[in-house]
């Protein structure tokens, strides 16, 4: 595994790190009342859940950008070719004709090697490059080999039909917008919103959030798996989705039971925070330790 997530799973382990810190500061004044000290919930929540959205928000950024950039070597050739067109206006061969470079089959990945099928398998299809123009719409930018953010046409014709790209942009929209919790969750906000405000700005966003969260981490799952439908215990990638799935639903139920301001329903919130966010530090550290291996975690047998 390439350590070019490194940077991203740090961060996640980082907020990870503090949203634990955070269910510590909401859960334990509801399971042993005389550890709680003065506005243990209100600041030291408060303070912990901004940092940690904003946390997860800059992650979430870096993870989408890696998505982007994810196996563009394969087609560098592409780039190569558009510093040939540019410099050299024609280069004679034996038969009169122009060179032409073209992705590598084995080395690249990306969707237009395969367009029978929604998200494409292109390690199992390959292209007779000898009497198969490429399209320019399927190519890659010829700027560079790294992209800030992809042009329309790459986004139809190949980020689209990637699942590790559709799941970070889920993780993405849901980080962004439970932000918007983190923010109102800080003191001087929170303890004056109306009940109503409240359920409209603090807890609708957690739910929104939570659920970009939960589909970003069944996406990793099945990214991960060789049916949709069949688990891959045995690859350390689809243990990241699982655990990041689990503290999903761990933070979407969190909102779910806040709008109830009963007591009971209050201490199954905090308890859904609590363990969530014990699953999203899991799920971290394994994205850690992935990034950090540079041997293969799981081998495939070939059908």
């Amino acid at each position: 595994m390439a350590d070019d997530n490194i940077l991203p799973a740090y961060i996640f382990t980082l907020g990870s790190v503090l949203w634990v810190i955070n269910s510590l500061f909401v859960f334990l004044p509801l399971i042993r009342p005389s550890s709680t000290f003065h506005n243990e919930a209100l600041v030291g929540g408060g303070i912990t859940a901004f940092v940690g959205a904003t946390i997860f928000e800059v992650g979430s950024i870096l993870l989408m950008l890696e998505a982007v950039n994810e196996n563009r070597a394969g087609c560098f050739g592409y780039a190569v070719e558009s510093v040939l067109e540019e410099r050299i206006d024609k280069v004679e061969t034996g038969n009169g004709s122009s060179p032409k470079v073209v992705p590598k089959d084995l080395a690249c990945t990306h969707h237009h090697q395969n367009k029978r099928n929604l998200v494409g398998e292109p390690h199992q299809t390959h292209r007779d490059t000898s009497s198969t123009p490429i399209s320019d719409k399927q190519q890659p930018s010829k700027n560079d080999s790294w992209v800030w953010c992809p042009s329309w046409v790459e986004l139809k014709t190949h980020y689209f039909h990637e699942l590790g790209f559709i799941a970070s942009l889920s993780q993405l929209f849901g980080a962004t917008v439970f932000w918007i919790s983190g923010f109102t969750a800080l003191p001087g906000i929170l303890n004056v919103l109306s009940p109503g405000l409240s359920d409209g700005i603090f807890w609708t966003p957690q739910i929104i959030g939570g659920t970009g969260f939960i589909v970003s981490g069944w996406l990793f799952m099945t990214e991960n798996q060789k049916h949709w439908w069949l688990p891959a215990p045995t690859v350390l990638g689809w243990h990241i989705g699982a655990w990041n799935l689990i503290g999903g639903i761990g933070f979407t139920l969190c909102p779910a039971f806040g709008y109830d301001t009963s007591s009971w329903a209050q201490y199954q919130a905090s308890c859904s925070t609590f363990w969530g966010s014990w699953a999203f530090l899991i799920g971290s550290l394994i994205q850690l330790y992935e990034s950090l291996e540079k041997t293969p975690v799981s081998v495939e047998p070939l059908a």
